[in-house]
């Protein structure tokens, strides 16, 4: 959240759905361990002080991978894709 540039010095460019979606509430609680209102509080306060950058919000998983497929240095998150849909996919697990 603090680290605002990838090692090749590209601006990194995230991509959220809303807190109130499905897999957003998802993603915040098994992949981070923390409710989605708390990672709400923590991406104003780093907004707020200067220390980052908030993220887009984006109203669906579909445009979720346009936005990160068209935009240089974008990441995001989804649920399983069937196909990789040429984008890089990283795979979390428990």
């Amino acid at each position: 959240m603090r680290q605002v540039r990838w090692a090749n010095d590209k601006a990194i460019v995230v991509f959220v759905l809303p807190s109130q979606h499905s897999v957003h509430k998802i993603f915040s609680k098994d992949m981070l361990h923390i409710f989605p209102y708390q990672l709400d509080r923590i991406w104003k306060k780093l907004t707020f002080s200067g220390l980052g950058v908030s993220p887009r919000i984006v109203k669906s998983q579909a445009e979720l991978i346009i936005a990160v497929r068209t935009t240089p240095g974008a990441i995001g998150y989804v649920e399983a894709l069937d196909k990789e849909e040429h984008i890089n996919v990283i795979k979390v697990t428990k």
